[in-house]
């Protein structure tokens, strides 16, 4: 396939480690990871195994977000987010913390929160530096602030905003004091061809390191299609790498069907569309320095899964690397395949 010679000739990997690698993750010089659910790990054995076998890294889909970690003023609940790092580190798998602070999946009790501006930031730091302590030593890395600005580069408006001026420093400077070895990200999506919200986050780095404000790294969602443009993409990740932070694509799915369009057919030429894609990302991945690689990371595991088959209300959407079967897809084995000649 023409594809493979165009991969083989655009990702130049400088670590082999397998003889005869079974899995992609094999192949790879960073960590391949995915987010889980729980339920599925419990539930599901096929899920269970893909989970364990394929990926060297893991994130909690939900599990670690406010609304789930936090559901009252006086309780925490961490039983399901420790089944996530139990299973991560029975596997020798790192694990990734997904999302200290958000404006969306917030508990209604922090909702209808009354105080002054000292009161949201003890309730903040309260909730910030016990989640991060609890998981100290076994979450390698956080998404400390997930999505904060708008397109144009505002700040989003949200119950943060509006009560806790600077509350994305301070939540990182919270965070670093909870867990002083973690590595802290600033997580967002759409930064491709939305140039004014990739300044805005340039700008916030600048302004970080300018007020020794502890950042380390960027999360790129890449939450992208097959429509999307490789150039805008590429752009991203060349600004975003020369902050010199670590670089995490950290919710990647590639959609073939954005548009919801109810006689979607995945074909061949849809598949080809998606791996064409998919071999942009890994190239541009592989275009930031090594030290700043923080690893790839897919949002669920197999399409059954995605979110975009359920927030969105897609059902005919397909984009990931294993099916619903959670068996591996052409994409998968070409990658694979493509890699083990290198």
């Amino acid at each position: 396939m023409k594809l493979r010679y165009v991969f083989f000739c655009l990702l130049v990997l400088p670590h082999l480690h397998a003889q005869n690698p079974r899995f992609l993750k094999d192949v790879l010089s960073f960590p391949l990871g995915a987010s889980v659910n729980p339920r599925m790990l419990d539930e599901n054995m096929t899920y269970r195994e893909r989970a364990g076998s394929e990926f060297n890294s893991i994130t909690a889909e939900n599990h670690m977000k406010m609304v789930n970690v936090h559901p009252a003023a006086d309780r925490f609940d961490f039983d399901k987010g420790d089944e996530i790092v139990r299973f991560a580190q029975n596997r020798k798998m790192r694990v990734h913390g997904h999302t200290l602070v958000w404006h969306n999946q917030v508990p209604t009790w922090m909702k209808d929160f009354q105080g002054d501006t000292k009161a949201w930031e003890d309730m903040l730091k309260l909730h910030i530096q016990t989640v991060a302590a609890h998981y100290q030593g076994k979450v390698a890395g956080w998404d400390v602030v997930n999505e904060s600005f708008l397109d144009d580069g505002t700040l989003r408006p949200s119950i943060w905003a509006d009560h806790i001026p600077d509350y994305i420093a301070k939540s990182f400077q919270w965070a670093h004091e909870a867990d002083p070895k973690a590595i802290l990200f600033y997580n967002d999506y759409g930064q491709d061809g939305k140039p004014k919200k990739m300044e805005a986050i340039l700008n916030m780095v600048q302004d970080f390191k300018r007020r020794n404000i502890p950042i380390h790294g960027l999360g790129l969602q890449m939450h992208i299609s097959v429509q999307s443009s490789n150039a805008a993409i590429e752009e991203v990740v060349r600004k975003s790498a020369a902050t010199g932070l670590k670089i995490h694509f950290s919710e990647l799915d590639i959609a073939v069907n954005p548009k919801n369009n109810p006689d979607f057919v995945y074909d061949d030429a849809a598949k080809d569309e998606q791996l064409s894609k998919y071999l942009c990302v890994f190239k541009a991945f592989q275009e930031v320095p090594v030290a700043q690689q923080y690893g790839i990371t897919t949002w669920n595991i197999g399409d059954g899964d995605s979110w975009l088959r359920g927030y969105f209300k897609r059902p005919k959407e397909y984009p990931l690397l294993f099916d619903e079967a959670y068996r591996p897809k052409s994409v998968y084995r070409i990658l694979l395949q493509s890699l083990k000649k290198i």
